[in-house]
């Protein structure tokens, strides 16, 4: 009960730590904000302390440039691919861990050597081959139904927004056969190049023609009339997906429902940046750290707060404890144990998962819709914060937090070191105060404090929301 009414005290207080509007956002803020947006982790107490005492005019641009090529940054992007491409070793899937892990893989590489998304999607689109040795061909397995009618709905939505498709441009992929190998799970994904050329034109929504001519791969004109910079809806696709990935709402919302009656709600904004990232030739990097660096990003009183999702919230509690859930793939190839420490940003597999991650909304790659995933806050959510004994335990059995008791002399160093850890910033004033009369009040030691704070600020809005 004493924890629950500080944990309310401090809600009303600090529901966001933006008690007055402001144009642009404390240090602290877009610290915290640009983390779990780019990384999905919190940053460490050095990383913040160094960020805020610095006096570079251009930190924030650095942080930014810094954190989009970092190691976490990288594999959050990878998850956010994964997720849209159904990256999963079973149903309805079935790309099997081998499958899983080369696939994975070559996102990583992509994302890594910042190959333009028009190349990228190219190479997906064309890619054949066995699924452990050319990873991109996974893309043509991961459907339940592998007609081309499927794969081609499959791609409108994915790159254009369509959610219903017109035309037929599904004969484009009608080549595409599978077959099996002497390897287990292994299948070869090729095209019959000489299967006979459909007497007609394929005509495309935008009144495009393409012809097929024999003995090619008939994909290749489409891919490459979808991947052109003169077809902006391709390019626009990807920047409002991007804004969405950032913002948790498309300028096009449903980000994957393109439609006359869905129009942008800033039509000149999405125009900005569909040009912006055609003219940097369709750079990932640089359009994310455009919308990064833009003023609603940076702002203070602009700005709709985000329920962290499941993966992010799970490693947060994780990192703030120091004790890692561990994960096992119930698939039997190639490995059944995660390495310890794993986070669940990390693990690449929609088949892998805990109690945890479904309870905060998991998502489960069944299908390619960024609405699979639900980061609303639930009843049930809450009641496992405030009431759960694991959560508990591993707040009383936290080594963290035994070393952050054992350097602090009094109350106010140990509600710094807390708060820095939890909620990435400095405490106020009026909390240490606060946290100072509660331990005075429940006449409680340094250590049952230094619990309740820590298990008080898991519970905040704060710490459950970027905002």
């Amino acid at each position: 009960m004493r924890r629950t009414i500080l944990a309310l005290i401090l809600c009303l207080l600090f529901p966001f730590m933006q008690a007055t509007a402001s144009v642009r956002c404390s240090d602290e803020v877009f610290l915290r904000r640009a983390y779990l947006t780019v990384t999905g982790a919190l940053p460490t107490p050095k990383e913040v302390v160094d960020f805020l005492d610095s006096p570079a005019e251009n930190k924030r641009e650095a942080l930014i440039d810094k954190l989009i090529q970092s190691e976490l940054g990288l594999k959050y992007m990878q998850m956010r691919w994964g997720d849209i491409l159904r990256i999963k070793s079973e149903f309805p899937s079935n790309l099997w861990p081998n499958g899983v892990q080369a696939y994975n893989r070559w996102i990583y590489e992509q994302l890594m050597n910042n190959v333009p998304y028009d190349k990228m999607v190219r190479d997906l689109l064309i890619s054949a081959g066995s699924n452990f040795r050319a990873p991109a061909a996974n893309f043509y397995r991961g459907f339940q139904k592998r007609t081309s009618k499927n794969i081609y709905d499959n791609i409108n939505l994915l790159f254009l927004g369509n959610r219903e498709v017109t035309d037929n441009g599904n004969i484009c992929f009608q080549q595409i056969k599978y077959k099996s190998t002497k390897e287990w799970k292994e299948e070869i994904v090729y095209l019959d190049i000489h299967k006979r050329v459909p007497n007609q034109l394929i005509e495309l929504d935008d009144c495009t023609t393409i012809k097929l001519q024999p003995d090619t791969d008939w994909r290749e004109p489409y891919v490459s009339w979808l991947t052109s910079p003169n077809n902006r809806r391709f390019a626009e696709v990807m920047a409002n997906r991007m804004w969405y990935w950032v913002f948790g709402k498309g300028i096009v919302h449903e980000p994957d429902d393109w439609r006359y009656d869905n129009p942008p709600s800033d039509p000149q904004l999405l125009k900005e940046l569909t040009d912006y990232f055609i003219a940097q030739k369709f750079d990932l990097r640089a359009l994310m750290k455009k919308i990064l660096l833009s003023e609603q990003f940076n702002s203070a009183d602009n700005y709709t707060p985000q329920r962290l999702p499941a993966e992010v919230i799970v490693d947060a509690i994780a990192s703030v404890t120091g004790i890692w859930s561990t994960y096992t793939s119930r698939v039997p190839e190639p490995f059944t144990v995660y390495p310890p420490k794993t986070r669940s940003t990390h693990l690449g597999d929609a088949t892998v998962s805990s109690s945890e991650l479904e309870l905060f909304g998991k998502v489960s790659r069944d299908v390619s819709l960024e609405s699979q995933r639900n980061n609303n806050i639930t009843s049930r959510q809450l009641l496992y914060l405030m009431n759960s004994s694991a959560l508990e335990s591993r707040i009383r059995k936290s080594q963290v937090l035994q070393r952050i008791y054992l350097q602090s002399a009094d109350i106010e160093q140990l509600a710094q070191r807390i708060t820095l850890l939890v909620l990435s910033r400095r405490a106020t004033k009026d909390e240490v105060a606060l946290y100072s009369q509660y331990m005075a009040q429940n006449n409680l030691p340094l250590m049952e404090a230094a619990i309740d704070i820590m298990w008080m600020q898991i519970n905040s809005n704060e710490f459950l929301y970027n905002h």
